[in-house]
């Protein structure tokens, strides 16, 4: 397993652009070394009822679970009382939304099932999330 921070912005759509609503940042195990341009998808838990408006190039769908792609990868060394440790990071591309509900809802999957929290050093226009915290 790898371990990754991972970094998504959740954008919506305002009129004829799209206005970035929030950040989200989790550090996840996932079992292959990420590459640009691959995909990653998160998917609700089972029996869950969330649903989302996503907006791609050809147009808007209802969704249940994100799927974004690997934009940048990026390797850095710290060090800890055992040595030094690499660590691997990862930008995503942006997830498109049709509105800030839809946004909302998006946040609440990956905060509550799959274990995201908000950027704290980043947007965040989404104030609050039904029963969730937007603490890391």
């Amino acid at each position: 397993m790898y371990e990754v921070e991972i970094w998504i912005d959740v954008a919506c759509r305002t009129g004829d652009r799209y206005e970035t609503m929030c950040t989200l940042f989790a550090n996840l195990d996932i079992p292959m070394r990420p590459m640009i341009g691959e995909t990653l998808s998160f998917y609700p838990s089972k029996g869950s009822s969330l649903g989302f408006n996503l907006v791609s190039s050809i147009g808007i769908a209802r969704q249940s679970s994100v799927n974004v792609t690997v934009d940048d990868v990026g390797h850095y060394a710290v060090k800890n009382e055992n040595g030094i440790l690499f660590k691997t990071s990862i930008r995503c591309s942006e997830i498109l939304v049709a509105s800030e509900e839809d946004a909302r809802t998006v946040c609440e999957l990956l905060i509550s099932q799959i274990g995201f929290s908000f950027d704290p050093y980043a947007t965040n226009k989404i104030e609050t999330i039904r029963g969730v915290s937007d603490a890391g």
